[in-house]
């Protein structure tokens, strides 16, 4: 066979050349990176998993019997690798379901790979690639075929084959779809009703009960259709429909709903969900996630003079500062909030408490002084994690005005302060951005001062006083106790 200049350097590196090896990887890095972003769809994954996967290829060449395979052999660890990375790390093309796995699961998902890896023995590298893709990384039919440029149907050809081929052991993994009942899958019969109702025919095969973190959808399905297409939907539950479809005019796109009813089907979301993006801690992620946060908090608030005089608006409650005040010291504004309801054993004592009544007296007096119009608001609006975004389609050096919000996931809230959300986010201290400045650009970038913020931070640090903590000061892991009693602290001195 005749000797290129690339299978000579793959024999050179696969005998240890140092500088071939190095000339291969610069020869296939832009092509491996490419691959890997039309699996992931996301840019710097894509560049983790291809740096990753020429690192393997590199190691594992002495392997290689047939040197003029090489781009082949390599296109095959990058797909493998991607499935893995998409296992691994919940990664996945834009309005696919993302895995989270707890520790049980991640053993359970582990054990199962080695199953699957150590019976792939017998398969060919096509077969074995298409297997790993379909069945490890989670893509559709359609997509694996898109990523290995076959037509679908030699997709479908290979997993038959695959499956014929291995142990009987691992038949279970591969089973054909479960009967469509309720107890199958632990959802109700409104559940299935409702997917009936608006697929007939629909056979479902799969159900994720916790798809994503902090997310408000659930359960997430999986089901084919009469003419075998498959689809993926999820279930939620309190929509306000009538204000998804007025933000939606007023250009915030939100749940895309499929069958609505106190229980909705609806698409799954588009894009990334912008915390889980975060994640990745580049200063650039965090850069353009924060940038993409406030740029949706602004859009969400100037919404207000769309919604005040519609009907979708009429029904979304009006709250003040003082309307937060009472939340603290009236049971009926405290139960009627579900989050704060839910604890607050010791309110009633706090309230007795001399330190605490004084600061509630003086955060009453500063809000009652605080003339600011309403605006349309909530907790969540600053908690980015309802925020989707859709990851740039290159890889280009990072530049502006990539990653486009697509959709607002959780839509609700009321009128009220503009700012109180913010101490809110600020208080609860789990938010990254809360440590890289992202409280301190919003109020700089609206012109507030300590002095106006610090009556917002002393009400919601104080609810969250009542909420959260005893009226004694533990003897033992106070942190919690001593870390609320300083905001609250903290803000009354700055008032």
């Amino acid at each position: 066979m005749t000797q290129t200049p690339q299978t000579d350097l793959v024999r050179r590196a696969a005998r240890g050349d140092r500088g071939a090896g190095d000339a291969l990887v610069r020869m296939h890095r832009r092509t491996t990176e490419a691959l890997a972003f039309r699996a992931l769809r996301n840019a710097d994954d894509a560049a983790d998993v291809a740096q990753e996967s020429l690192v393997y290829a590199m190691i594992h060449l002495p392997t290689l019997r047939e040197p003029e395979r090489f781009p082949g052999w390599l296109r095959q660890i990058t797909l493998t690798h991607c499935a893995e990375y998409r296992r691994r790390r919940g990664t996945r093309r834009l309005g696919e379901p993302m895995t989270v796995l707890n520790e049980q699961s991640e053993d359970a998902d582990h054990a199962q790979r080695l199953a699957i890896r150590d019976s792939l023995g017998d398969l060919s590298e096509a077969h074995q690639t298409t297997l790993l893709l379909h069945y490890v990384g989670g893509w559709s039919l359609t997509e694996t075929a898109e990523l290995l440029d076959v037509p679908l149907n030699t997709v479908r050809s290979r997993l038959a084959t695959a499956k014929s081929l291995l142990r009987d052991d691992l038949q279970p993994l591969f089973s054909n779809p479960f009967p469509m009942t309720a107890s199958t899958f632990n959802l109700s019969s409104d559940h299935l009703a409702i997917l009936n109702a608006a697929f007939p025919g629909a056979v479902l095969t799969d159900v994720d009960h916790n798809p994503e973190p902090w997310q408000p959808f659930s359960p997430r399905i999986r089901f084919t259709l009469p003419n075998g297409e498959e689809r993926v939907a999820d279930y939620r539950s309190g929509l306000n429909l009538p204000l998804i479809q007025r933000l939606a005019e007023l250009g915030i796109p939100g749940p895309q709903v499929i069958y609505p009813g106190p229980i909705s089907l609806c698409e799954v979301p588009r894009g990334e969900n912008l915390s889980l993006w975060t994640l990745g801690g580049t200063p650039h992620r965090i850069r353009v996630a924060t940038e993409r946060a406030i740029e949706g908090l602004d859009r969400l608030q100037a919404c207000t003079e769309g919604l005040m005089n519609h009907p979708a608006g009429e029904t979304l409650a009006r709250r003040t500062l003082l309307d937060e005040v009472a939340i603290l010291t009236d049971d009926a504004c405290w139960n009627a909030d579900p989050w704060l309801a839910e604890a607050g054993a010791s309110r009633t004592e706090w309230l007795q408490d001399p330190w605490f009544a004084n600061a509630v007296a003086r955060v009453a007096t500063d809000c009652a002084d605080l003339e600011l119009p309403l605006v349309y608001t909530d907790y969540s609006f600053f908690f980015p994690q309802g925020y989707r975004i859709q990851p740039r389609r290159d890889l280009p050096e990072d530049g502006e005005g990539e990653n486009p919000l697509v959709e607002f996931v959780n839509i609700q809230g009321h009128f009220g302060d503009p700012l109180l959300g913010l101490a809110m986010v600020w208080v609860y201290d789990c938010y990254p951005f809360v440590h890289t400045g992202f409280v301190e650009q919003i109020l700089w970038q609206r012109g507030v001062s300590r002095r106006e913020f610090a009556p917002r931070l002393a009400l919601k640090a104080l609810q969250m006083v009542a909420r959260d903590l005893p009226v004694e000061r533990p003897a033992r892991d106070a942190g919690y106790w001593d870390t609320l009693h300083g905001w609250a602290e903290k803000a009354l001195a700055w008032m």
